[in-house]
């Protein structure tokens, strides 16, 4: 780093703006809100209570130091020389706008709220104009604020939502006590990050571990890969079997896993019946933040490392979780290993008592979210029919459930009790489908040409909180 605080690859305009490498996961996104032509709106969005006798102004200068404080709130991205390339910006004007709703409450207010939240998050942004976020600062009282802030998800993500919301906090809290604000030491920035990672040699893989790209899910298609997608979806969801919960914890407990870890093991079992394959590759999203130094750093730091699971030798379902919980602790280890292939597996955790709301578009071809008591398949409708969505969910939690009664058993005798597994379920009605249009907010600014990459394949996304 040198003594402006840069590092030697960053580079200069003539404004003052400096250039510097973007993250693999910025290249991600980037790459993800090409193919969607503007369609899906790749934001992070939160709503902060601040409890500070506060003004317009005090709170405006407020967001104004984070925006100081932060290079990825004055955050571009352009394509320079065929090359994704993060640009920051020297200052911005703060995009911020301020509402009253301090009255006496009418019994709406938080309807109200709701609607200027949504309105916010529903307007696109250009990622080659700073800045790549948003605020909407509401009075509720006379020392009562709720301020929605919203990102895109290349300068920020969900673990820096909440960094923003303590520090916002702290500086109304110092600002209404005559006092300086104490707030935590910033020992990079995103762009400094960025350069820092790219200059670490790649992690070595582990001798056991398959070489080369994996695989695709494997599922068979309703219809044909249109050459174009357009990201539309539809969902089935399913009330978990009594008692699947209980006996998840209590399995889980006793293999010394996380139930996610069960669950991932679950949904390498039924891709295996399903597409007879033993190699998959499945990606976990991962928060980026195992150094120190990214502990405090708002940035786009989450991203995903490829979990390669190995089905073969027809394991017990207690082997199969033992094989996924080693890979999984191998991978937090290295979480900023590059994503080797982009048609992956994704599972992740969620947050929330049950599943999200109803869910108008499919980025991924399928996602599974098992939150709560409920489970939800959420699967591109040009290229699935409702009744294999609702099959491959129903497969799932019967695979899910058989296992965790039965641990010792193999996977092929798992497997042929469903009769899904081999791809030869009879048609049935597609029943409790949900779908929508498309996500709120028209296509985006097309802004300059894509860098240089491939057309992101299909993945599947799993998420849980169970």
């Amino acid at each position: 780093m040198t003594a402006d605080g840069t590092t030697g690859s960053a580079a200069f305009g003539a404004g003052g703006e400096r250039v510097a490498r973007a993250e693999r996961g910025q290249e991600l996104v980037w790459l993800t809100g090409r193919r969607s032509r503007g369609l899906l709106l790749q934001h992070v969005a939160d709503t902060f209570r601040i409890g500070a006798a506060v003004d317009e102004p005090r709170l405006r200068a407020a967001l104004g130091e984070l925006a100081g404080r932060h290079a990825a709130l004055r955050t571009s991205l352009r394509v320079l020389d065929g090359e994704l390339r993060q640009v920051v910006h020297p200052r911005i004007d703060l995009p911020v706008e301020f509402t009253d709703l301090g009255g006496p409450d009418d019994g709406k207010r938080a309807e109200r709220l709701a609607e200027l939240a949504d309105r916010a998050g529903a307007q696109p942004f250009d990622p080659g104009r700073a800045p790549l976020w948003r605020a909407v600062a509401v009075r509720l009282g006379e020392a009562d604020w709720a301020v929605v802030l919203v990102a895109h998800q290349l300068v920020c993500d969900q673990a820096s939502l909440f960094l923003l919301n303590a520090e916002l906090v702290e500086l109304c809290a110092a600002s209404e006590q005559g006092r300086p604000p104490v707030l935590p030491e910033l020992p990079a920035d995103l762009a400094d990050h960025a350069d820092s990672r790219r200059g670490r040699p790649a992690a070595e893989p582990r001798s056991e571990q398959p070489t080369g790209p994996p695989a695709g899910h494997g599922i068979r298609l309703d219809r044909p890969r249109p050459a174009v997608p357009a990201f539309a979806g539809a969902e089935v969801r399913a009330v978990l079997p009594p008692g699947l919960r209980a006996a998840l914890r209590t399995f889980a407990d006793r293999r010394g896993a996380a139930p996610a870890v069960v669950l991932l093991a679950a949904c390498a079992a039924l891709l295996h019946g399903r597409s007879g394959r033993t190699d998959h590759g499945i990606g976990v999203p991962v928060s980026g933040r195992h150094r120190p130094e990214t502990l405090t750093l708002v940035g786009a730091l989450a991203g995903t490392a490829v979990l390669r699971l190995d089905t073969s030798g027809d394991p017990a379902f207690a082997e199969l979780v033992d094989r996924v919980q080693g890979v999984a602790s191998a991978a937090r280890e290295h979480q900023e290993l590059p994503d080797p292939h982009p048609g992956r597996l994704v599972f992740a955790l969620a947050e929330g008592p049950d599943p999200g709301p109803p869910c108008g578009f499919a980025e991924d071809d399928l996602l599974l979210e098992v939150a709560g008591r409920a489970a939800r398949l959420v699967y591109d409708s040009e290229l699935f029919a409702p009744a294999t969505a609702r099959d491959l969910l129903d497969d799932y939690l019967a695979l899910l459930g058989a296992a965790l009664a039965e641990p010792a058993t193999p996977l092929s005798t798992l497997l042929s009790l469903l009769p899904g597994a081999a791809g030869t379920r009879p048609p049935r009605p597609a029943h409790d489908e949900r779908t929508a249009g498309s996500p709120a907010g028209a296509r985006g600014p097309s802004g300059p040409d894509a860098p240089r990459g491939g057309r992101a394949a299909p993945s599947v996304l799993l998420r849980s909180t169970t």
